[in-house]
This record gives structure tokens, C-alpha cells and sequence, in this order.
């Protein structure tokens, strides 16, 4: 349940309710930090699903900031280039990469600490060599991950989400 106390801390992003005491809510942005101030007495309860939306257009503006950034600077580094990125709101996979190089990412990578965010992005640009799950790219993931790849693997598998 969202409620006053709903926060989300990781290394990227800092997103936080504050009571104001204004009768409207605020939302405020500033690079990998969101306040969302509500007014006093505010029933949660009969809110969720609007604060859910509210939530999700806060760290969608955040990823649209950041990730493509993120993703560019990754792929400098390791010799990667891709044609397109977006950015969505899917909750089943954290992103994707088509046989033409577009790579969609998910707006809840945001909810994620930089090094599982990383491995993401690392694993969609590896796609862009490698379209599959073979030796090969799982090789590719080792050398770009500093032969973390699995250990990574297996840290996104059992991250706890509020959202997925």
C-alpha cells in the first residue's frame, strides 16, 4: 500500500512523501531525487490507484533522464552502439533489444540500485551483438561485467520490488 511512509532509497533514486500544508499535492523533481508532498489528512486508502499513477509518471520522467544517458555512457565504454532507446512502463521485463538495435527499458529500473540498473543496460547492449542467450553472450556479459555476470544474474532475480 502507498501511504505516507512509501519510499524508494536505492543509489539512483530517492523518492519520499512529505505532509505539506498546501490542500493540493506537489510533485518535485530535481536529478535522482522525488518529493511528492501531500496535504494534511490526505486518505491514502482511497488514493492508491492515482497515487500509483502519480508514482509511475514520477519515475518515468526520472528515466527518461537518466537511463538513455546511462545507456549511452555504457555503451562508449564498451564498444557498443544501439539505434534507438526508449522508455516504458513495462513490469515483466526490465528492458529489450530488437534485431535493429532499438533497446526499450523499463521505468522501474529506476527502483533498482546503479549495479543491477547496469547489468541491465549492459545485458541489452550485449544483444546487440549477440540476439540470443548462447556461451557466447553470456561470455560477452562476463567481460563487461568484470566476470559478475551471474552473480549480478542472480541479484536482479531476487531484488524485491514494490511494483513487479
Amino acid at each position: 500500500m502507498i501511504n505516507e511512509n512509501f519510499k524508494i532509497e536505492t543509489d539512483q533514486l530517492a523518492l519520499r512523501f512529505t505532509e505539506g500544508r498546501q490542500k493540493q499535492f506537489l510533485v518535485r523533481h530535481e536529478p535522482h531525487r522525488v518529493d511528492i508532498v501531500y496535504p494534511p489528512q490526505t486518505p491514502f486508502d482511497t488514493l492508491q490507484p492515482w497515487l500509483f499513477k502519480v508514482i509511475t509518471e514520477a519515475l518515468r520522467k526520472q528515466a527518461k533522464a537518466i537511463l538513455p544517458a546511462r545507456l549511452h555512457e555504457l555503451a562508449g565504454r564498451h564498444g557498443f552502439s544501439y539505434s534507438r532507446v526508449g522508455v516504458n512502463a513495462a513490469r515483466t521485463r526490465w528492458g529489450s533489444c530488437s534485431s535493429r538495435g532499438h533497446i526499450n527499458l523499463s521505468l522501474y529500473l529506476m527502483i533498482l540500485p546503479r549495479e543491477l540498473s547496469d547489468y541491465v543496460l549492459l545485458h541489452e547492449l550485449c544483444h546487440t551483438r549477440e540476439m540470443n542467450h548462447g556461451p557466447r553472450f553470456w561470455a560477452l556479459m562476463d567481460q563487461v561485467t568484470g566476470r559478475q555476470a551471474q552473480r549480478l544474474r542472480n541479484a536482479l532475480r531476487h531484488y524485491p520490488s514494490p511494483f513487479r
